[in-house]
């Protein structure tokens, strides 16, 4: 019922956009979003006074996954109504689904720090964080306290059961798939989780009629397309998991679940003789792990001479390597050290942006909390 405090206002001030008004609720409602962004742009363009309606408008947008079209909305809504934690946990998914992972964090810690019953926005925010494989402690508090709030959500038990499965937790992780696909037994994530672990322990029979269940429903899955190679790849039928393993190959982006695949796609052309194929593959699979080795060598190497000039005082130095290092692989402790080097700069405004983003791609911790207040005490100091 979002519009409904507007309604009670302009039905007692006989307003003649009333019946407008109530035509978006009905349409938001009956779930028919899509509807109601004509209703609600003519109202908001009429209404500029009412966050309510940019926030409806917002939340039309979001329902029907045009995330950057919600975010502008919801952002304004939350600008309007600081203290809403559903708004800034709709904001947070928004900018998160559309691929702004760090706002999207910092939206969400909000939301979380407004409402701390609000279950959704722990989900959303452990969602995100596993997802960017950034298994952090504050994922896994977030996820427990989504859980324990509302046990029935297998979403947040499937994201829980994956955060221990990205750390090789396989016992941890097969008690929250479980409960999961026992609430929900046809959610593609639930039915990818129980056949992911279902594999590792060697069901392969079972883990399969799981994948194929899931790709009913997602055929592009890479997670799925890859346990469908695998799971046939170990039964012995090579011709029938090259296609999912090439598809999974093309269509997964994280680096490990880019090397898995390229993994299995060499090894089943090896079992079917098809060794200039196989050959290709495993140029294009070293290929990409040089130059992943070769970004990690650089990193260190920008890592090290940085703390040599940090040693002897030479800031501006530092400042130039943490750039250059940030520039190749986005990291919290980098972006916390560039800050602390624009700060000996006095250089405010960057060292405060530089905590902020660190902030949002890793765990906000005490030691950054006290930067944090640091440079913002600081710039208020400096304040005319």
């Amino acid at each position: 019922m979002i519009l409904l405090p507007l309604l009670a206002l302009l039905a007692a001030l006989a307003n003649p956009d009333l019946e407008s008004l109530r035509t978006a609720q009905q349409l938001m409602d009956g779930g028919r979003w899509a509807d109601a962004i004509p209703v609600l742009t003519k109202l908001v363009d009429k209404h500029p006074e009412a966050p309510a309606l940019t926030y409806g408008l917002g939340r039309c947008y979001f329902e029907v996954e045009d995330y950057p079209a919600a975010v502008p909305s919801l952002r304004e809504a939350a600008q309007r109504i600081p203290a809403s934690a559903e708004v800034h946990f709709f904001l947070g998914s928004a900018l998160g689904l559309g691929g702004n992972f760090g706002e999207a964090i910092r939206e969400l810690r909000a939301a979380m720090d407004l409402d701390p019953e609000f279950e959704p926005a722990y989900r959303a925010f452990g969602m995100f964080r596993v997802e960017r494989a950034q298994y952090l402690p504050d994922a896994l508090a977030a996820l427990e306290t989504a859980v324990r709030l509302d046990p029935q959500d297998a979403r947040a038990l499937y994201w829980l059961g994956e955060f221990h499965r990205g750390l090789g937790e396989l016992t941890k992780a097969r008690p929250y798939f479980d409960r999961a696909y026992r609430l929900d037994p046809e959610s593609p994530l639930a039915q990818l989780g129980v056949g992911q672990v279902s594999l590792n322990d060697g069901d392969v029979d079972q883990a399969l009629v799981h994948f194929d269940a899931v790709l009913k429903q997602a055929p592009g899955l890479a997670a799925a397309l890859l346990g469908r190679a695998r799971a046939l790849y170990y039964k012995g039928q090579f011709e029938q998991a090259l296609a999912p393993a090439r598809a999974a190959w093309e269509d997964s982006h994280e680096f490990e679940e880019r090397r898995a695949s390229g993994w299995i796609l060499v090894r089943i052309y090896r079992a079917l003789g098809r060794d200039a194929e196989a050959q290709a593959s495993e140029k294009k699979l070293k290929d990409m792990e040089t130059t992943v080795a070769g970004e990690l060598v650089r990193l260190r190497q920008l890592s090290e001479e940085a703390a040599r000039y940090e040693a002897e005082g030479r800031f501006d130095r530092v400042a130039e390597l943490l750039e250059a290092s940030l520039k190749i692989r986005e990291r919290d402790d980098s972006l916390a050290r560039l800050g602390d080097a624009y700060l000996k700069l006095g250089r405010l405004g960057d060292a405060e942006r530089c905590y902020v983003r660190a902030s949002e791609i890793g765990a906000l911790t005490d030691a950054l909390q006290q930067r944090l207040l640091r440079v913002r005490e600081l710039t208020a100091q400096h304040k005319p």
